[in-house]
């Protein structure tokens, strides 16, 4: 039986944990070439690479500090050395960014975070999308977050914003690039039990899990269900959206109330 993505290559960025490294594998399993790269920890980038071989793909890793232009250039400069062209982006990796309430970040931090986010999703299209064009085919799905659409926890107004600058992107980019074959959608996950979230408390992890309809955490195989689904020639008509991965619960949410609720004091 024919894979919808056989003969594709895919290339997953911060794709050894959590969304990048699920998103690698459940493309490897629809028959895509993966390249997935990584910033640190090569070992587990080998461990995401040994499962998607596993699932009948086939893949390799590439080291890539994303963050600035030099970084990403050799990355870009290694990838098109392997590969004869990518038809699927995965935008995952994310850059550092200041904690801390923007009436306390400097000018300079702030647009440091929206810049080197929108940079990083640039940098892709400009040299990847020629390929995409001669062959009429490309998928970029940029990995979102509900920090973009409201307040949420404390100190990450940097990445919320971020983030909301990259929806819009992806909103310009499907307007140009829709004629061409070449769709570019994004995904907005809500809390995603990863490793980046381990430290959040038991406590508050249970409070979002009954303000949740579908009545748990999302794994991170649940937003790669989605990237993957994104990814298909079949979505060819999903174009300039960002889907909510919730399990249900509509975005934007106040989370900082749902924490609240049952503490001595706390909304009612």
């Amino acid at each position: 039986m024919t894979r919808p993505l056989s003969g594709r290559t895919a290339l997953v960025t911060g794709g050894s944990r959590g969304i990048g490294a699920a998103s690698a594998e459940a493309l490897a399993g629809l028959g895509a070439h993966v390249v997935l790269t990584y910033r640190t920890g090569r070992e587990a980038a080998e461990r995401v690479a040994a499962a998607c071989r596993e699932r009948a793909g086939t893949a390799h890793v590439l080291s890539a500090d994303l963050d600035g232009a030099a970084g990403a250039d050799r990355m870009l400069d290694a990838l098109e050395a392997a590969v004869d062209g990518v038809d699927v982006v995965v935008s995952n990796a994310t850059t550092a960014h200041p904690r801390a309430a923007l009436a306390q970040l400097e000018t300079e931090q702030l647009l440091g975070k929206v810049d080197a986010d929108l940079a990083v999703l640039h940098r892709l299209v400009r040299r990847l999308t020629p390929k995409m064009h001669s062959r009429g085919f490309g998928r970029y799905v940029v990995v979102s977050s509900g920090h973009a659409i409201g307040p949420s926890a404390p100190g990450m107004s940097a990445y919320g914003i971020g983030k909301a600058a990259l929806e819009a992107m992806v909103r310009y980019l499907a307007a140009e690039e829709g004629h061409s074959g070449v769709t570019v959608n994004a995904v907005r996950p809500g809390f995603v039990r990863t490793d980046t979230s381990v430290g959040v408390p038991e406590a508050v992890r249970d409070r979002m899990r009954r303000a949740i309809p579908a009545g748990r955490l999302a794994a991170a195989d649940d937003i790669a269900g989605v990237v993957s689904l994104l990814a298909q020639p079949a979505a060819g008509w999903v174009n300039g959206i960002c889907l909510p991965a919730t399990g249900g619960l509509n975005h934007p949410v106040d989370w900082p109330r749902i924490v609240r609720q049952e503490q001595p004091g706390g909304v009612s």
